[in-house]
């Protein structure tokens, strides 16, 4: 249970970003009310984070914040903006998914 409210606060984080990211990137950094959302939304999401930190080490929420931001940043890439996909994507995915897991085992290992 050490893993669960800090894997849900980094989860938040990284979706509130991915959001901040999508705006920026249909901002094409010329509409300046997407470029000013993106940005409070970055703020917004490391507030979840900074509670992460607090819970549990640095270094599996590192872990988790990168797993999650990639696996969110392909299925994006491929339903939102019709990204090919190919099997080093979904390798990467897989990667992530053990990324997952063995910060899982990490912060139960303490």
């Amino acid at each position: 249970m050490k893993f669960f409210w800090p894997f849900i606060f980094v989860v938040i984080g990284v979706i509130i970003s991915t959001i901040a990211d999508i705006f920026l990137k249909e901002s094409k950094f010329q509409n300046h009310s997407y470029i000013i959302i993106g940005i409070l939304l970055y703020a917004v999401g490391a507030l979840p984070v900074a509670a992460a930190f607090k819970l549990i080490d640095f270094s599996v929420v590192f872990f988790i914040w990168e797993a999650v931001a990639v696996i969110c940043g392909l299925v994006l890439g491929i339903l939102l903006f019709n990204e090919n996909h190919s099997y080093l994507k979904f390798l990467a995915f897989g990667f992530a998914i053990l990324a997952l897991v063995f910060s899982y085992l990490a912060s139960n290992s303490n």
